[in-house]
């Protein structure tokens, strides 16, 4: 049996829920600068953050390779979204869409952790009963 010292869900999960905050922040500055001339929307990528943070390995040729970034500015990405004539790329429909996802994601994150939680809690208090 796995002990908590040796579980690595608890680290990970914390950090795709740090990342999910940095997305959130980052798609609500572009909201807020959605009229700032000459600004350019970011974003992070999900799919790399989970493939960093879940330890992806292609045990076959045929399988996409995995993602190793190794800086944290290597997830930012400009959204490629069309310029206005100000130089702004804000697309407003798509950061909110993006950010509905976002919350997705977190909530899907907080409750795989609360069924991890249950199952330690039950294995505690219930485990030593025949």
């Amino acid at each position: 049996m796995i002990g908590p010292s040796q579980d690595k869900t608890f680290p990970k999960m914390e950090g795709l829920l740090s990342w999910t905050s940095k997305r959130q922040q980052a798609l609500s500055s572009n909201i807020a600068n959605k009229d700032t001339p000459g600004y350019q929307a970011k974003d992070f990528t999900f799919e790399t953050e989970l493939a960093l943070s879940v330890d992806l390995v292609s045990t076959s040729p045929k399988h996409i390779a995995p993602v190793h970034q190794e800086t944290s500015d290597a997830r930012v990405i400009e959204v490629g979204t069309q310029v206005k004539a100000n130089g702004n790329n804000v697309d407003i429909e798509r950061e909110l869409t993006e950010i509905t996802k976002n919350g997705v994601q977190y909530l899907t994150l907080v409750q795989y952790l609360n069924s991890k939680i249950r199952t330690m809690r039950s294995a505690i208090t219930d485990g030593g009963k025949v």
